[in-house]
C-alpha cells in the first residue's frame, strides 16, 4: 500500500498548500460578497445563501487547520505525538524499576523451584522419608 508520500508525490506539504488555497478562496468570496448592497429582497436573499455557503466552506477549510499544524510541528514518527525528552526519561525510569521488580520476582520463583528440587531430590535418595511423605498424605 502506498504512503500518503507516495501517493501525492511531495509529502505531507500538499494538505497545507491546499489549505493556503482554500482559504484564499474563502477569503476572496466573503469580500466580494460583503462589497454587495442588495437592492432588492430577491438580492438579499440570494446574498444570505452565498453567506451561507461561504460560512460552511470556511468551516470545513478551517477543520484542515489542526492537520497542517501538526504536519509543522516537531513529531516523533509514532502516531503523531510530540516529543517530550521529559516525558521519555520520566517513563524509562517506569520501565526500568518495573523491569527490575520482574527480575526480582524471577529471581525468587527460581530460588523457589531450586528449594523444591532440591527436596525433591533429597525425597527420591532418602527411602524413610519418601515413605513417611506418602504414609501423612
Amino acid at each position: 500500500m502506498a504512503g500518503k508520500s507516495e501517493e501525492t508525490g511531495t509529502g505531507g506539504s500538499w494538505l497545507a498548500s491546499l489549505f493556503e488555497r482554500l482559504k484564499t478562496a474563502v477569503e476572496h468570496a466573503t469580500d466580494m460578497i460583503c462589497s454587495e448592497e442588495p437592492e432588492t429582497l430577491d438580492e438579499a436573499e440570494k446574498l444570505a445563501r452565498r453567506a451561507g455557503v461561504i460560512a460552511r466552506a470556511a468551516k470545513l477549510v478551517d477543520a484542515i487547520r489542526p492537520r497542517v499544524e501538526a504536519e509543522d510541528s516537531e513529531e516523533d514518527g509514532m502516531g503523531g505525538r510530540i516529543y517530550d525528552p521529559e516525558e521519555d526519561e520520566r517513563l524509562r525510569r517506569e520501565l526500568v524499576v518495573h523491569c527490575e521488580r520482574m527480575d526480582q520476582i524471577l529471581e525468587e520463583k527460581r530460588a523457589e523451584a531450586a528449594g523444591f528440587q532440591r527436596a525433591e531430590t533429597d525425597l527420591a535418595g532418602d527411602p524413610t522419608a519418601s515413605a513417611s511423605v506418602h504414609s501423612a498424605g
